[in-house]
């Protein structure tokens, strides 16, 4: 009796593997959509993983500005968001528009750039004997800029792949998606 039985539960079991996707768990799209929100979740909320991440991979740059690493990153991220929209899925590839609101590193830095010569324009920097002093200057001149820098929405293509295993990772794509947005 229980081999009677065992047959057409297995068959059950292929069917709903093969035939109907949703009986074998989430889908491809929903996957992608649960990844994107787990890793643009920490950016939004700024943990301190996320802050000691960047404090560390900043190593002294930000020191000598006189500026703490985390402090910049939270400036930065101040206004943070996302919106993750549709999920398209072909064969072994997939790819995810995501609205991201985010500062543009190329606003800081274009900004920073305009006011710190202006300011340097301003100086006697012969009369200026501490070189820390004007590394510090523009450490300040840096958060402020950073601070008042508003944040803007731009959609990009997060490219997704699958691999032989028939497990989803973000392809080499991804990475450069996330850095046009920063700079943009």
């Amino acid at each position: 009796m229980k081999k009677i039985l065992l047959v057409p539960i297995m068959m059950l079991a292929a069917l709903c593997l093969v035939v109907l996707p949703g009986c074998g768990g989430p889908s491809v799209e929903d996957l992608i959509r649960q990844d994107l929100t787990e890793q643009l979740d920490e950016i939004k909320q700024g943990g301190d993983d996320l802050m000691d991440e960047i404090s560390e991979a900043s190593g002294e740059d930000f020191a000598t500005l006189g500026i703490d690493a985390k402090e910049f990153a939270k400036s930065y991220l101040d206004g943070f968001d996302y919106s993750i929209g549709d999920i398209t899925v072909e064969d072994r590839t997939a790819t995810a528009k995501v609205d991201l609101t985010m500062k543009s590193l190329g606003d800081i830095l274009s900004g920073f750039q305009t006011q710190f010569a202006d300011k340097l324009s301003s100086l006697d920097l012969a009369a200026q004997a501490d070189e820390q002093g004007l590394y510090t200057m523009a450490g300040e001149l840096l958060m402020q800029v950073t601070q008042d820098t508003e944040p803007k929405t731009v959609t990009i293509e997060v490219p997704y792949e699958s691999d032989d295993e028939g497990v989803w990772s973000e392809s080499d794509g991804a990475e450069t998606a996330i850095l046009n947005a920063m700079m943009s």
